[in-house]
This record gives C-alpha cells, structure tokens and sequence, in this order.
C-alpha cells in the first residue's frame, strides 16, 4: 500500500471564446486569464493537502469551436463519461451539454464558473449540473437587502442594451417586487456618443425626472456606460447595481476569515488580484476536491451527490461554511456589497431571516425551480 500510486483526478474547463470586447474603459477589461487563474490556484491549494492523502490535481482546458445558431454541436465528438467539467459556456450551450449529458452512461459532473442566467436554476434540475458562479438573483437579492436596510426605496433605473442587462433587469424587477421597492423610472441606455467628453452633460440629463428618486440602479453587465453614472446624476444620489455599489463574490479588500492569505497566494501566482471570476472557478475546483477527499474516488455520480448532501460543508474564506442548494445544484454563499476600494457590507443584511438558511434569501428558493 506504500507504493500505491496517488489517486488521479483530471480538471477539465470547457470554454468558448467570449463574445466581442464591450468594454470602452481599459481599466475594466477583465484579465485574459480571468477564471482560469483560480482554477490553477484551486489545483495547487488542493494538491497541497492531497499529496497528504495521496490524490493528485490537475487540469486541462477545452476550448469550443465557434458554431452556427443553426449548426448544433455534436458533443459525441467529446468524451464526457465520467468526466469532471468546469464550463463557461452560453445559455444555450450548457443547456445542449446538459441534454447530451442525461444520454450518457456515466454522466459527467459539470460546475458552472461564469454563467448567471437566472433560467438555468430555475428550469434545470440535473442532479450533475452546479453553479459555484451566483445567479443574477442572488446578486440582485443582495442590493435589494441593502437598499430595504437603508430605506431607499424610489428607484431610478438604467437599463443597458444588452441582453445580458435585459436579464439583470428583470431579475431586480423580480428583487424589486420581493422587497416592495418601487422603480418610479425606468429609462433605457441608447447613447451611442463618447461619454468621455460628453458625461457631463450626457448624464445628468439623462437621470433628470421632475420628482426626485432616492438612489440610480445601473444595468450595465458589460461596462460600456456605467462608470459614468455616479456622481453625473441630476439629483446627488447614491448608484448601485453594474456601477457605484456593486453586489458580487469577491473583492481584493476581503481579508477576513484567512481571505488575507488567500489574496495573498493569488497574487504570488498571478501577480494581480483576484477578482471574482477567479474566485467563482477556485472555489468549483475546492468543491471538487471536497468532494474527492470525502468520498475517496473520482466517479462523477458519486461526488455530485455527496455535493448535494448535508455532509458538504465547504470551507471558502467566506466565514462560514458554503453548501449547494440540493434542488438547482446553486452554491449558497454570502455576496459581497463593495465600491471600487472597498467592502462597504455582506448580504443577507442582518434581519433576513429563511426557515432553512438565511443564504436562501438571496436567490431562488425551492418553491421558485423546476415547477
């Protein structure tokens, strides 16, 4: 038994070249080894306590060929039995590998590192399928909480062009209605001028209303305009949402609960800080090797239910244990309310209280999938 040799799990991230760069501020444009960072710092951090137990990491990286809307992939090109998959894929992508998934014999275990479609934990119920990235109702959820804590409650909101702002929109709507908050108006973004030499003007016209409102909400999922709202309003009010106060998982201000020593190890591997498409994609390869740890093995039916059980526990800098909801396969986590420099505060807000976990206040709850 000395001489066995370490038990092999094999990463694998399945990608597809993102869509064309929206971004018009340099200092916005994500990285380009955004996600794929954490996954390595993941691999590195679990074969650190693997080599203890004699299990060994790694990783490898399938990127997609483009496809025609109308030209389907054909994913028995792939060999998925068994496999374990992180992906950032599209929609309608990751819902074309979860059918072909359910044909197989041994179906792959496949986490979700980037994609926050609120229909994919809503409408999806595969027991292989996980999303370690949060939906936008969770992220919505979370400014919906804050704005409720700090009595703000007459929303100013700018919808973006694009249909990812589309779907950020109609998650806070969603948010909105939860928490009694009323939009009094709703403007959509159809500048096509550079806000650069024309913001202050632009702006403040633009969010000018005959009765004030207490705070703007930005819809920008792809920084083309956000930026420029705070402090360019009509009205001198807060700005939350893509822009302003921001909602998400991680920040590089986070040092609580070992945070501090995890920052610290990204940076030595990447020389940059990790933002939270990095931390989205660590926390799916820690979940992994969680799981393998546990259980002892690399079947992929296996880990996704041990993943889904009340045993997972997952240790994530976050300051308390993180779980996966067992009916969407969504991890539960608290989400972080910062400003460029800073934490600001931690959703659920003290008060939100839920009959299971107060985590469940933020997204969909049980009763809201796979009706």
């Amino acid at each position: 038994m000395a001489n066995a040799q370490p038990l092999q799990v094999n990463i694998i991230y399945l990608f597809q070249e993102n869509e064309a760069n929206y971004y018009t501020n340099p200092l916005l444009t994500p990285p380009s080894n955004a996600g794929v960072a954490g996954i390595e710092l993941g691999v590195a951090d679990s074969n650190t306590t693997g080599k203890f137990l004699r299990q060994q990491f790694a990783f490898s990286t399938l990127k997609l060929p483009d496809f025609p809307n109308d030209s389907p992939i054909n994913w028995s090109n792939y060999d998925l039995n068994n496999q374990l998959l992180l992906v950032d894929l599209d929609s309608a992508m990751l819902r074309s590998l979860v059918r072909y998934n359910g044909t197989l014999t041994q179906p792959a275990l496949i986490i979700n590192v980037s994609n926050r479609d609120n229909a994919l934990r809503q409408e999806i119920c595969s027991s292989s399928l996980f999303h370690t990235t949060p939906s936008f109702a969770q992220i919505t959820d979370a400014l919906g909480q804050w704005l409720l804590s700090k009595r703000l409650s007459n929303i100013f909101l700018i919808d973006g062009d694009t249909l990812e702002d589309s779907d950020w929109v109609n998650s806070f709507k969603r948010t909105a209605k939860r928490y009694k908050i009323n939009i009094t108006t709703e403007k959509k973004w159809t500048f096509n001028t550079d806000l650069r030499r024309t913001v202050s003007q632009d702006i403040p016209l633009f969010t000018q209303t005959s009765t004030p409102y207490d705070v703007v909400v930005v819809a920008d999922v792809h920084q083309q305009f956000g930026q420029y709202v705070p402090y360019n309003t009509f009205y001198p009010r807060p700005v939350v949402g893509t822009a302003g106060l921001v909602a998400d998982t991680w920040h590089p201000s986070i040092e609580q609960w070992g945070a501090k020593q995890l920052q610290n190890r990204f940076n030595d591997l990447h020389q940059r800080y990790m933002e939270q498409a990095d931390f989205d994609a660590y926390v799916a390869v820690r979940s992994i090797a969680y799981a393998v740890q546990q259980t002892k093995g690399i079947d992929a039916l296996d880990l996704a239910t041990y993943m889904r059980s009340e045993q997972f526990q997952l240790a994530a800098y976050k300051g308390r244990k993180l779980t996966f909801r067992d009916f969407n396969g969504q991890l539960r986590m608290p989400i972080e309310l910062t400003h460029p420099l800073g934490l600001v505060a931690r959703a659920p807000q003290t008060g939100f209280m839920h009959p299971i976990s107060e985590l469940d206040t933020l997204g969909f709850d049980r009763r809201e999938v796979c009706q």
